[in-house]
């Protein structure tokens, strides 16, 4: 017979077994964020790969790349339908751990429609993006999609402001600024800041928007994004659909 003390040290050990597992699971995750080489989401892109493997891939689609935030954007195919619509995102890649990729994560699809939406890790963790970084991750992002010739249109969302770092929001602002002015050096380029959309009255991210770790958007808060990029995606594609329209009445 086992003594009390035991039977309780060993009831104490079990309920302790799911934190301790827990700890683990967060410290692997914890691993890949600090590690800066691109190889660390390797195993995210073979279940890319895997996944591809089973489905049957559409022509022409409008692709999102990113980490995290692209894959909790569960509801954008439904919003951009009957455009086909392929989500991919990577871990919780940087840009230029997108870039490292591109063959496979972008150029393998051949996307009419390119929309980059960095994440969370491009300011915090993986690393901690200054606005000049940004613009030197995008435009290396957008030139190697523009040596590749198969991408008609190209969307970058700016990075989220969040309820949790609002000590971010001079810098995220500035990044914004030069979004708009990478415009006027990619024509096929638009840029989408839907910060102001995801505001409160006090000028800053309004938490409904967002989940309880003041980081990643709820649904309510996809459900704005998802209308402004279907909105601007199908502003792009109005010229395109003109001009087709003119070619046939002449």
């Amino acid at each position: 017979m086992y003594s009390w003390r035991v039977l309780r040290t060993l009831a104490g050990l079990l309920l302790c077994l799911p934190i301790v597992h827990v700890a683990v699971i967060l410290a692997a995750g914890l691993e890949r964020y600090l590690d800066p080489s691109p190889e660390t989401w390797k195993q995210s892109l073979e279940e890319i790969i895997e996944a591809d493997m089973t489905t049957s891939l559409p022509e022409d689609p409008v692709l999102v790349v990113g980490g995290q935030r692209v894959r909790l954007w569960k509801d954008l195919p439904a919003q951009l339908s009957p455009l086909p619509t392929l989500l991919r995102p990577l871990g919780d890649a940087t840009i230029e751990d997108i870039s490292f990729f591109y063959d496979r994560l972008i150029g393998y699809y051949q996307p009419r429609v390119l929309v980059i939406f960095p994440g969370y890790a491009d300011l915090h963790l993986r690393d901690s993006k200054s606005p000049q970084d940004f613009r030197a991750a995008a435009k290396k992002l957008l030139s190697l999609d523009e040596s590749y010739g198969t991408t008609t249109r190209r969307v970058l969302i700016v990075p989220l402001m969040t309820p949790l770092h609002p000590a971010d929001d001079e810098r995220i602002r500035a990044m914004g600024d030069i979004a708009t002015a990478l415009e006027s050096e990619h024509p096929s380029l638009v840029s989408i800041d839907p910060n102001a959309l995801l505001q409160g009255q006090n000028g800053r991210p309004d938490p409904a928007y967002f989940q309880s770790d003041g980081i990643n958007l709820n649904s309510i808060g996809y459900a704005r994004l998802s209308f402004l990029l279907a909105e601007r995606i199908r502003k792009m594609a109005a010229p395109a659909t003109h001009q087709r329209q003119d070619r046939l009445t002449q």
